[in-house]
């Protein structure tokens, strides 16, 4: 074998070793590129299935608040009922017993203001919450 053949092989197996090397990166390259896919897909679905629980929260949230609602307007008509009974009922011990001077009240007004504030206290532990509370069982307002 000739100098010059032994020259053309050894170029030949750098050319060979060069287009391995190549491929290698380019496979590698590959490779890199689908774990990285695999990786955001993988972050995707985490945020994906995050908002599916805040959104299932904040329907939930809704339909409390909803609920409330309802409750205080049921309780604002029970205690509508209860009011003008009591306002009337006071107007007419108005009427039959005026105000004594020494401004005491008699036994038909403590009744109606007894009447009054049994009525607000039924209304607000009926409605299971205390005083102040924004939600029925609503975690730091207050609620049971």
């Amino acid at each position: 074998m000739s100098w010059k053949e032994a020259l053309i092989l050894t170029i030949a197996g750098a050319v060979l070793a060069a287009a391995g090397a190549a491929g290698g990166w380019i496979v590698q390259g590959w490779r890199k590129d689908a774990e990285i896919a695999d990786a955001k897909r993988q972050q995707a679905d985490s945020r994906t299935k995050a908002a599916e629980t805040a959104l299932n929260d904040l329907v939930a949230a809704g339909k409390k608040v909803g609920e409330a609602a309802a409750g205080l307007v049921g309780d604002k008509n029970t205690l509508t009922t209860a009011m003008a009974a009591i306002s009337k009922d006071l107007k007419n011990a108005q009427k039959q017993n005026p105000l004594p001077v020494d401004c005491r009240p008699d036994a038909g007004r403590l009744r109606s203001l007894q009447s009054a504030v049994a009525a607000t206290n039924n209304a607000v532990s009926g409605a299971g919450q205390q005083p102040g509370a924004a939600l029925p069982g609503a975690v730091g307002t207050g609620g049971p």
